[in-house]
């Protein structure tokens, strides 16, 4: 043995050492693509197998945390992209990977091409929100574009049936995966579109893989979504799938499920808001006769202050005006609240009413008549209070003493009727006020009363 290789002799555990660095060092992390073989999993939960291709093979690890976060089926045959450590296993000397992320092999390029369209479809305004469309609150008609064999339909049918059975469910049937899926679910969107017999579309189907749901990747899908003059509410996959369609749609529901209960409301949930309106309505009429009243209180001890017989024929006739703007304005209020009730009414026609809505319309004639009777019992009230105030006002008035005998004695000049004799001596000229008229005399004798 020469001197030189008598410099260092390798362990057979430094030599794995130095070359399991130098892998490292040298490759860092890779991406790499193969087909799996030799699957296996530990009782940890950590997974060896090996990544094949046509000419070689090479062995890989991957643990427990890593393996977890799997969203796929790992198994032999199935073809993989994996992120990985170029390493070695020094035990044994084998040269090996250490997988920390996989994915289907052709996922990968889906992914890429989910990307790129998403990037093409957001600048051209597709996914903008002001350009969605408004669902309508209650639709008759609900169209849904599904696989008829699917489990969505049947979720969907039973949310529905369950939350407002009065309305009506239109299938579309279609394939929701595979390559005739894309165009058959556009004709879909077409048709509903061309009939127009739905307020509202749902697009559903169940969950899967990123390859299972790419139908609803596709540029036409998305194009005809937005192009749809009927909203579309998505309910694809389960809640962490997110596809294009669902970006395009008018709204995004996580589950099939989902999309039935935004779609309906709960028909109790209707009943109850029909009982709050209804309730306003009462409350709003109450509120209004009230102000009816404090406004003809006011008015009516305004009129008991002031005595003179032309202001209370003036409030006479003022009431008469206010009890006939009254009457017109109440007749004008509960037009409206009928024009309003009957316009929301036909609304909720449009969506299969509410069997006993008309009962609404009975009441409101009741709650009119009263009004109308209530209002004409005060006006009657009002003007025969009125003919006895008027009344006992003529009947306290000086010239009705007068035509009864009586006389009015004055000074000529000023007109200050005369109390006492003390007013007057010999000479003094008073004026005399009768019933038909006046006569002048002069004082000749004055004589004092006797206690």
């Amino acid at each position: 043995m020469n001197e030189e290789d008598q410099k260092h002799i390798f362990t057979v555990s430094e030599l794995n050492q130095e070359v399991g660095q130098l892998l490292a060092s040298n490759f860092g992390v890779i991406w790499i693509e193969g087909e799996v073989s030799n699957y296996m999993r530990s009782a940890a939960g950590h997974a060896y197998f090996s990544l094949k291709d046509p000419k070689s093979n090479i062995r890989c690890a991957m643990f427990r945390q890593q393996n977890a976060s799997i969203s796929f089926p790992m198994e032999d045959g199935k073809k993989i992209i994996a992120k990985a450590k170029v390493g070695l296993y020094q035990a044994r000397g084998d040269y090996q990977l250490i997988i920390e992320y996989a994915e289907e092999a052709g996922e990968g390029l889906l992914r890429q091409q989910f990307e790129t369209l998403k990037k093409k479809l957001d600048a051209e305004g597709l996914f903008d929100p002001t350009k969605k469309k408004q669902l309508p609150p209650i639709p008759r008609n609900i169209g849904l574009i599904t696989s008829s064999s699917g489990a969505a339909i049947q979720v969907i049918f039973n949310t529905i049936n369950r939350r407002y059975n009065d309305c009506n469910l239109i299938v579309y049937p279609t394939l929701v995966q595979g390559q005739s899926a894309t165009q058959q679910i556009c004709n879909a969107i077409n048709i509903a579109n061309q009939r127009l017999e739905c307020h509202v579309l749902i697009l559903a189907r169940g969950g899967g893989s990123l390859e299972d749901l790419w139908c609803f990747n596709e540029e036409s899908v998305a194009r005809e979504i937005y192009n749809s003059s009927i909203p579309i509410i998505s309910g694809i996959g389960h809640e962490t799938d997110f596809t294009i369609a669902d970006m395009v749609s008018d709204y995004r529901a996580p589950t099939p499920t989902a999309a039935a209960e935004i779609v309906l409301p709960k028909k109790q949930e209707v009943i109850e808001n029909l009982k709050d309106l209804n309730k306003q309505m009462h409350q709003s009429i109450s509120y209004s006769l009230l102000d009816i009243k404090n406004k003809l209180t006011q008015k009516d001890s305004i009129l008991q202050q002031k005595h003179p017989a032309s202001q209370l024929q003036q409030f006479n006739q003022r009431l008469d005006q206010l009890s006939h703007n009254m009457n017109f304005i109440s007749k004008n209020y509960f037009e409206k609240l009928k024009n309003d009730l009957n316009q929301k009414l036909n609304q909720v026609q449009v969506m299969n009413p509410l069997k006993g809505i008309h009962d609404l319309h009975n009441q409101l004639d009741n709650i009119k008549n009263n009004l109308f009777n209530s209002i004409e019992f005060n006006k009657r009230n009002k003007e025969q209070n009125l003919s006895i105030a008027l009344a006992k006002l003529d009947g306290a008035s000086p010239l009705n003493a007068l035509s009864r005998g009586y006389a009015f004695v004055s000074e000529p000049e000023t007109k200050k009727g005369i109390k006492s004799i003390n007013d007057l001596s010999i000479g003094s000229v008073v004026q005399t006020q009768l019933n038909d008229g006046f006569f002048e005399s002069k004082v000749s004798h004055l004589k004092k009363n006797t206690k």
